[in-house]
């Protein structure tokens, strides 16, 4: 059995932060190259794998290549799971994503479709930034999409993230909005973020390896 790895929601997508709270105070706060490079920096802080979301440390929907008839078993079966996980921040702190799963699961066509509610709560949750380390505190809503067909990953694959949180670094600090989406296009290898951060557009794009 070739079993593959896959992120239920790896486009990356996430929530960068940016200083508003004092208009006067941007200097001392994030700009827009800094809630750039953590929207793409937060990304892996944020993926989910198929076993973090109840479905075991055994399931795979890989190809398999031994000509085995177990899996021919398993019938397309719904799933509605409740899950937490909790992923550490590059300098220290952690993110948790708490809520539920939906979706249904094939192991014979190797089709998995998975969309998640929940919320993501980070606890000095840390960050390298041109300007230092970056930490921050938050609850926001989060939403991620997986589609998977034919073992390979299948249109659009999506997370989003809104709410406010707080920020310090270096001394200073504040409060702020986000309202991002990311998406990644498994065709072009290609993750966008989009939305707004305090006041700052977000619209970035990357390419990432096949």
């Amino acid at each position: 059995m070739r079993k593959q790895s896959y992120l239920v929601c790896s486009a990356a997508l996430l929530f960068a932060a940016t200083a508003c709270s004092d208009s006067t105070g941007l200097k001392a706060g994030i700009s827009q190259a800094d809630a750039n490079q953590l929207a793409a920096d937060m990304d892996a802080v944020s993926t989910i794998g198929t076993s973090d979301v109840g479905l075991g440390v055994s399931f795979s929907i890989g190809v398999d290549q031994s000509g085995s008839s177990a899996s021919v078993a398993a019938a397309p079966f719904p799933i509605d799971n409740h899950f937490t996980v909790t992923r550490q921040c590059p300098r220290g702190g952690n993110a948790t994503i708490d809520g539920s799963v939906v979706g249904t699961g094939d192991r014979v066509a190797h089709n998995l479709t998975l969309d998640a509610t929940a919320t993501r709560t980070d606890k000095d949750c840390a960050f390298d930034t041109r300007e230092g380390v970056l930490t921050l505190n938050a609850a926001l809503a989060y939403t991620g999409h997986l589609n998977i067909v034919g073992g390979l990953l299948s249109g659009l694959q999506t997370q989003t993230h809104s709410g406010t949180f707080s920020w310090a670094r270096n001394g200073t600090g504040g409060n702020c909005t986000v309202n991002i989406t990311s998406s990644y296009d498994p065709a072009t290898h290609t993750l966008t973020v989009k939305g707004s951060i305090c006041d700052h557009n977000i619209d970035v794009t990357k390419t990432r390896a096949g």
